[in-house]
């Protein structure tokens, strides 16, 4: 048979494919041959599989960290066989016909990627503590408080609190860090604590409280004035004084001084002293600003004579028509103390160092605060018509005006809105 195809030409045709088929027909007309013995041959193809394992870690700024296993990578292997063998199997009949199978065998490994994924968790915010206030015992600080204080709770989020006292004894209380926000320091009255205060960094000033204001330790009111001419200063008293003498005053004239525990009342005696008016003026001390207003205005409605030591911005000082009795300009460097006029009233806001770090926020609120005397004087005329506390006036103040949203952040004014709304 192999003869017969030699002769007609088509051995050249047959490719080694071909050739193999031959043989097998060879093998299969020799009944003496062998059976075709298949030999497997396992290649091993590995294909990567990626898994990714999410690990949430709250970090700060965004890390990705990929960690890489090893990789194999095989070719793929074909093995043909070379046609001088198939040539000597052809001359070797029987023969036993090798077929070389290759087979692709998968095998999975996984490659762990490690993915650190962003997570933005809000931190726990920070404890806000309570800032207590210095209650001043006259209505302009207590007002103030309940406005600033109605602020820094409902905008900020902070708790508040008041510690009630005189100028004195809230001195001390605000070197020590009892109270943390005084609404009202008065210059020059406390000027020597002030600066002590100022040179040891006990206290830290912040901004302005009410305007420029007048003070004076003697005024009378006007209808006194023009039915006594010649009363203009104070030493005028001296000839004047039994205007003013009362049962209690001793036989001589009574003057309504300071309250107790203000730095006025010490500043008002050395003042008499100085005048050389002992014998002249009986003090009184009032038990409270309201007694010193009703003291004042009792007597104003009567029309009876009245000699009294009086501040601005008052409602009292505001409505009715008083007159400054006149004393000598202080000299450079000497206070009031020394026998001459109180000079211009400048009102300041402090805060204990303290909110330097746990409360910032309220330190620029009190910086940018800039409540007048014109508001002060309105507040006290409608909370008397109302016969309103000082908190519903504060509520009054804050609904009838927008002028302290200059002072808070946007979002301090709504949260403000939003609680006053629900004051309604």
């Amino acid at each position: 048979m192999i003869h017969l195809i030699k002769s007609r030409g088509l051995f050249r045709r047959f490719t080694v494919v071909g050739l193999l088929a031959v043989l097998l027909l060879v093998a299969l007309a020799c009944g003496s041959a062998a059976a075709p013995v298949v030999i497997e041959k396992q290649v091993v193809v590995e294909k990567e599989v990626i898994k990714e394992v999410p690990v949430e870690v709250t970090v700060i700024k965004e890390v990705i960290k990929i960690v890489p296993r090893d990789v194999i990578v095989e070719k793929e292997v074909i093995k043909e066989v070379p046609i001088e063998v198939v040539k000597e199997i052809i001359k070797e009949v029987p023969v036993e016909v090798v077929k070389e199978v290759i087979k692709e065998v998968v095998v999975e490994k996984e490659i762990i990627k490690e993915v650190i994924k962003e997570v933005f968790v809000a931190l726990p915010a920070a404890e806000k503590k309570t800032i207590v206030f210095s209650d001043l015992n006259w209505d302009s600080a207590q007002l103030q408080n309940q406005i600033a204080m109605y602020i820094v709770k409902n905008g900020y989020g902070y708790p508040v609190d008041t510690v009630f006292g005189g100028t004195i004894p809230l001195q001390t209380g605000l070197l020590n860090g009892d109270t943390q926000v005084t609404m009202e320091i008065w210059l020059p009255n406390q000027q020597d604590w002030w600066d002590e205060a100022i040179k040891e960094a006990s206290l830290i000033p912040v901004g302005k409280s009410l305007d420029d204001n007048w003070q004076s330790s003697f005024v009378v009111p006007t209808y006194v004035v023009e039915e006594n001419p010649g009363l203009k200063t104070v030493q005028d008293l001296v000839q004047f004084k039994d205007l003013f003498v009362t049962a209690e005053s001793k036989g001589k004239a009574r003057l309504v001084s300071c309250l107790a525990g203000w730095a006025c009342e010490k500043t008002n005696a050395d003042k008499v002293a100085a005048y050389g008016l002992e014998d002249t003026i009986e003090l009184v001390t009032p038990g409270s600003a309201a007694a010193l207003f009703a003291d004042l205005e009792g007597a104003y409605e009567r029309k009876e004579p009245w000699l009294g030591y009086l501040w601005g911005p008052t409602k009292t000082a505001a409505e009715l028509d008083l007159t400054i009795l006149e004393e000598p300009a202080c000299a450079v460097g000497a206070g009031p103390e020394t026998g001459c006029a109180y000079p211009t009233a400048q009102v300041l806001i402090a805060v204990h160092p303290s909110l330097i770090s746990r409360a910032p926020d309220i330190i620029e609120f009190l910086r940018l605060w800039d409540f007048d005397a014109a508001s002060q004087v309105g507040v006290e005329g409608w909370m008397a018509e109302a016969e309103a506390t000082m908190e519903q006036a504060a509520v009054w103040f804050l609904e009838n005006n927008t002028v302290w949203t200059d002072w808070v952040t946007g979002d301090a004014a709504a949260n403000v809105k939003d609680a006053l709304s629900k004051e309604r």
